[in-house]
């Protein structure tokens, strides 16, 4: 008996020990672990066959202070002090005077530094970083022009796609143009039942997409058709729906259908009716939010604008264009000439904000800064990279290995550009410890948590009901072999289970950042 009761409180004690820690995981998950930061890279030419090269450079990471993963005010965001700086020698070896354009690019902002929540205007704003360091020729301030190009989170900088974006002036595209007309057509909805929670509206788009595109900035989804496409969108009564078209409108007009939901299988009852109308030039919607106070020029605002919604266009090719804002942000840029008569040497040094990606998952957190060193590549000759990182911090991984200590922090002498980029890791412990294996939360881990729960406590009862029947036939075998010593009896039972589940880990390496457009 003593035994029996062992076992209950012993299985008892092991599911209020897994419901515990199946509570604790998903609640430990629910907060934000990782903030993306920038890439930066060197110094890079805008202008081809340039004859200069790079005799040597000495690259300086100044981290003083890790960066906040948030931030009450853009005043707050603008005191921090990490930055990076990168100081060539140039030398012309040509016979003749060589004036060239150099670009520096120093990517998105951060995603901890995006948006900024105004206390005044309680609104969350774009705050602009790019005119905090600059440009120097030996020793000297130089002037330079700040740019802005579109640029995809997440994604890495490359040569061949974002160098092209660097325009003069407005940009000239196959369709869209400053004059191009723009059809503004707003839309009512009424008579959409309350008990359709996921009513949606659509229509169906015909048109050549080298006359004709529209735009439906609050639609959820798009399907090609045999003949066209269909866009859609969750609606209900009260809702107006405004829709953009640009260059030639629709033959037929826009056509809306109501349908259950975004199957768009059903159709509803329900009207959706033309409210008014406006025409407007392509040039007026594009700078429909532009801030004079952004530091962002209007060319280059523009030139954004039209290559975000080519990136939409692009994506369907058949008229309906496709936008999510929240995958876009403004990549920032230094342009600057510098000029070298024959045989001349001279010091360039660009020093631009430095922000690392941040993993909280880590006990102390973790700090990864990348820099690209392949762009470098495109010089014709380049000698000499030096890499110091002042720090007070500990540097517990890097890319490229061969790091030496140093009263101010790390340095490493390299006789050329590595072929790895530069990576490098940085922490507040030597050794900090590693996020624990547990499951992320998401509200469905709920229903299946309270699944699991009952899993579990019905193995208990049927554990104990099992131990219960075994040790009633114990007592009702005694009993038989009491009245009959000859016979013999025997019996066997088998209780199998099984219970899993499985976690994920979140990359701690994830390059991300940007300005909403």
């Amino acid at each position: 008996m003593k035994e029996v009761k062992r076992k209950v409180i012993t299985v008892v004690f092991t599911v209020l020990l897994l419901s515990a820690v199946f509570i604790q995981s998903t609640h430990a998950n629910s907060a934000q672990r990782y903030w993306s930061g920038t890439d930066s890279t060197g110094a890079l030419l805008k202008d081809k066959n340039c004859p200069l090269v790079v005799d040597k450079e000495l690259l300086t990471f100044d981290v003083q202070e890790f960066p906040k993963n948030y931030y009450n005010s853009s005043e707050e965001f603008l005191a921090y002090t990490g930055k990076v700086t990168a100081e060539y020698t140039f030398r012309n070896p040509a016979d003749y005077t060589v004036t060239a354009t150099l670009v520096f690019p120093f990517g998105n902002l951060p995603h901890y530094g995006e948006y900024i929540y105004d206390s005044p205007t309680d609104k969350y704003i774009a705050v602009s970083d790019a005119e905090k360091y600059g440009v120097k020729v030996n020793g000297e301030p130089i002037d330079v022009a700040v740019h802005h190009t579109l640029k995809g989170r997440g994604t890495p900088f490359s040569l061949d796609e974002d160098m092209p974006k660097l325009t003069d002036g407005y940009i000239a595209d196959s369709f869209f143009r400053p004059d191009l007309p723009v059809w503004v057509q707003h839309y009512s909805v009424e008579g959409v039942g309350a008990e359709s929670q996921a009513a949606t509206a659509a229509f169906v788009l015909r048109e050549e997409p080298s006359k004709t595109r529209v735009l439906w900035e609050e639609k959820s989804g798009i399907a090609t058709l045999k003949d066209g496409i269909r866009i859609s969108g969750w609606t209900k009564t009260g809702d107006t729906l405004t829709v953009y078209i640009f260059g030639e409108p629709p033959k037929d007009g826009i056509a809306w259908s109501l349908y259950e939901n975004g199957a768009c299988k059903k159709k509803i009852d329900g009207n959706i009716t033309l409210k008014y109308s406006e025409q407007m030039t392509f040039r007026d919607f594009a700078f429909r939010e532009y801030d004079n106070s952004s530091g962002i020029s209007e060319s280059d605002w523009y030139n954004a604008q039209v290559a975000f919604l080519n990136a939409g266009s692009e994506e369907w090719r058949r008229g309906g264009i496709y936008t999510e804002k929240s995958a876009f942000s403004l990549m920032r840029w230094y342009e600057y000439t510098l000029s070298l008569e024959p045989g001349q040497t001279l010091t360039n040094t660009v020093t631009a904000p430095l922000y690392p990606a941040i993993d909280a998952g880590y006990t102390p957190s973790i700090y990864t800064y990348t820099y690209l060193l392949s762009p470098a590549k495109t010089w014709v000759q380049f000698g000499e990279l030096k890499i110091v990182v002042n720090t007070p911090y500990y540097m517990i991984e890097n890319s490229q290995g061969g790091f030496s200590e140093t009263e101010n922090g790390y340095e490493l002498t390299l006789p050329g550009l590595p072929e790895k980029e530069l990576t490098f890791t940085l922490s507040e412990s030597e050794h900090p410890r590693s996020p624990k294996l547990s499951i992320p939360f998401n509200p469905v881990f709920l229903p299946a948590g309270f699944v699991g729960f009952v899993l579990i406590g019905g193995g208990v009862i049927a554990v104990v009901l099992i131990i219960k029947r075994k040790k009633s036939r114990g007592k009702e075998a005694t009993l038989k072999k009491r009245s009959k010593p000859d016979l013999r009896q025997s019996s066997a039972s088998r209780v199998s289970g099984a219970f899993s589940s499985d976690g994920g880990f979140r990359n701690t390496r994830r390059p991300f950042g940007g300005i909403l457009l």
